[in-house]
């Protein structure tokens, strides 16, 4: 079952504050726009114009309104810094850039560089020099790098997923380092961000991180024209901070120690102003919040916390797919105990059932998990500062489980309760609980998954012909919003219908929890059932799926008895019109589906309750009014006996087949996870 995460706005009764504004006005088309003025602006040795394209083809495959916006937005940058007529070539490009489909996003960057010899063509009838392919060259190789920088930081931005505030702080951050050339006495924007941004690097990832940042940085500022000794410091600044980022006052110390190491004395004006730009660039940095370094560290290779989800992202897709393996073992040893007597020949046959096995494996396995980013996010955003190793977010059948871990375990016990009161409320309209914890010393883990809204109360009867009933009864879970309550009848009575029944159902239940579909399944154990003997032995499949969360039933009925449903006054009656397992070599399987409220009751039996009355025509008539007549309803293990004994009691005493009676109704959940609750069954 998939299910969609909500989005989540939470404002105050006063209005939006002014984070809540920025955050609601971030990812406006107006502001992407103004990003792509900023980055068409921005020019390489005041020659080269590469930004602007590369933000363009960031946008192929979004819609149309969206993505007029930032093209429209990097023409009009190009414009303002050289002119209508010496802008002309690049409009060609970004032109090519928005027209062509984007059947392929892998393919950005050849589109690029064909914009490119486009835009080169056009420059060359403008200006017929040879410099123009020149530049085009240069333009491709650092549009296609800037490009494969710029779309998983957009997309990710875009859609929401882990950290995208902080990236798009970051991003914010790159384009007006690339836009903002001027400078005031010694005041250098550019200088104030890259140290800004190297302050923010040393503290959430260390040495490790600005050794990488710092260079970078460096050699940006190098090919934006900014002086050598600019470059210098930028380079002994990320070295000293990212060595000192343990101490408190490690930025302000690195960044002074870089500027002494740096720049030569005697001191001028200008060091004394870069002095005051290196300070107030980390005092910035430090004012920034830890835990938004926190979400951020997750994404970066090196960091603790990135080496603490990938860790708990491994842990739990193999824990995923041991359970996927461990549902097909018990298939095949379950295939291998039912063959072990079998002397038919059809051996191609048996093959035949094999390779659809297989072939059904394969399918099953292709999605493997599914992780969502995007909850993963709002969760450490809203937990940031509960100190939270990881939080992991896997899709199931019912909805979302989520894995989660504290560094030190909380004081009252109960933050995982939290947590499952946050998702209650966060996605769809599901409700969650805590399934398991792991509060020993030192850890705090737990995981959290769907709390259905119902339960499922479950009571039977059954009297046997022949000491031994060939009637079988099974009820399982498939996941925790989904019971199955099967029930099946052996041709015949005694042990051997009962074998037949029991294995029926013992292997229908294993293929259903491994992730087979219910025609698969069925289908397969048709041809077992052919294989397996030499005379005709048939049995009937009565299954029916119950939906925790909506009460919707699906029934899926192979020879069974028609089913009831009383509402109220009111029974509904479910008609089976397929043959039994096990006559012809194909069953066609098709479901039906009804819904079950709340007490209401579901009535399934087997054919030898319908054949008490044999001077009926239509045997279910008798049954549809004596459920009617029932004024109260009664609790399902005593509406099972009584109806058994009615049953008995109008055949003249006599039990001519085998019998069983199998009631259910939906009542109110519990608080904790209790997918069902089977009531003793009674027998005669």
């Amino acid at each position: 079952m998939s299910r969609t995460v909500s989005t989540f706005s939470r404002f105050n009764e006063n209005g939006l504050g002014l984070g809540q504004l920025a955050a609601r006005w971030a990812y406006a088309p107006p502001v992407w726009a103004f990003l792509g003025f900023l980055l068409g602006k921005s020019a390489i040795f005041g020659e080269v114009w590469p930004f602007g394209l590369a933000y363009a083809a960031v946008w192929r495959g979004e819609k149309r309104s969206r993505v007029i916006p930032p093209v429209l937005g990097a023409a009009l940058g190009i414009t303002a810094a050289l002119g209508v007529r010496e802008a002309l070539p690049y409009y060609a490009a970004l032109a090519l850039i928005s027209l062509l489909p984007a059947k392929d996003s892998k393919r950005g960057s050849w589109v690029i560089c064909g914009s490119l010899v486009l835009k080169a063509a056009v420059h060359f009838m403008l200006r017929a020099m040879p410099i123009v392919f020149i530049v085009a060259i240069t333009e491709c190789a650092f549009a296609v790098f800037t490009f494969n920088l710029l779309k998983p930081l957009v997309e990710r931005c875009l859609q929401k997923q882990l950290a995208h505030e902080e990236l798009f702080g970051f991003f914010l951050a790159l384009t007006l380092i690339l836009s903002l050339s001027w400078s005031w006495g010694g005041f250098s924007p550019r200088l104030f961000l890259a140290c800004w941004l190297l302050a923010l690097g040393a503290r959430h990832g260390g040495l490790g991180v600005s050794c990488i940042l710092g260079p970078s940085l460096a050699l940006l500022l190098l090919l934006l024209g900014e002086p050598t000794a600019m470059v210098l410091l930028i380079v002994t600044a990320s070295l000293l901070t990212g060595f000192l980022h343990r101490f408190s006052w490690g930025s302000y110390a690195g960044m002074l120690l870089a500027l002494v190491f740096s720049v030569p004395g005697p001191a001028e004006e200008i060091v004394l102003q870069w002095l005051l730009v290196l300070l107030a660039a980390a005092w910035l940095a430090n004012r920034v919040p830890r835990e938004r370094l926190d979400v951020l560290a997750r994404l970066v290779p090196g960091t603790e916390p990135f080496v603490q989800q990938d860790k708990a992202y491994d842990e739990h897709l193999k824990m995923v797919l041991d359970r996927k393996i461990d549902g097909y073992l018990t298939v095949f040893e379950e295939l291998e105990n039912t063959l072990e007597d079998s002397e038919n020949p059809l051996f191609r046959k048996q093959m035949q059932g094999m390779a659809e096995l297989l072939k059904t494996m394969k399918t099953s396995f292709a999605p493997e998990a599914h992780f969502t980013r995007e909850l993963e996010d709002r969760l450490l955003s809203h937990f940031a500062g509960a100190d939270l190793a990881y939080i992991t977010a896997v899709q199931c059948l019912d909805g979302f489980d989520i894995y989660g871990a504290r560094r030190n375990p909380c004081s009252n016990r109960c933050f995982c309760q939290e947590v499952a009161s946050y998702c209650s409320g966060t996605i769809a309209s599901q409700r969650y609980a805590v399934v398991s914890t792991n509060c020993s010393t030192g850890t705090c883990g737990f995981q959290i998954s769907p709390c259905p809204a119902h339960r499922v109360e479950i009571g039977k009867a059954a009297v046997a012909s022949s000491g031994i009933s060939g009637d079988s009864q099974i009820t399982f879970e498939i996941s925790f919003s989904k019971v199955a309550i099967v029930l099946s009848d052996g041709m015949g009575v005694g042990p051997k219908a009962q074998t037949e029944s029991s294995m029926a159902l013992r292997l229908l239940e294993r293929m259903i929890k491994a992730g087979y579909d219910l025609s698969t399944a069925v289908g397969f154990i048709n041809r077992l059932l052919l294989l397996r003997n030499r005379e005709e032995m048939f049995v009937t499949i009565d299954l029916v799926v119950v939906d925790l969360f909506t009460g919707q039933l699906e029934f899926v009925k192979v020879g069974a008895a028609p089913s009831f449903i009383k509402r109220g006054r009111e029974v509904e009656i479910v008609h089976n019109h397929t043959l039994p397992v096990g006559v012809l070599d194909q069953v066609e399987v098709e479901a039906d589906r009804r819904t079950l409220k709340e007490g209401e009751l579901l009535i399934m039996v087997t054919d030898g309750v319908l054949e008490a009355q044999r001077h009926l025509a239509r045997k279910e008539e008798w049954m549809c009014w004596y459920l009617r007549r029932l004024k109260e309803v009664e609790d399902p293990a005593s509406l099972a006996e009584t109806l058994l004994y009615d049953s008995i009691e109008r055949a003249g005493g006599r039990v001519d087949d085998d019998m069983m009676v199998v009631a259910a109704r939906l009542v109110p959940a519990q608080q904790e996870i209790e997918a069902y609750r089977r009531v003793q069954p009674s027998g005669l």
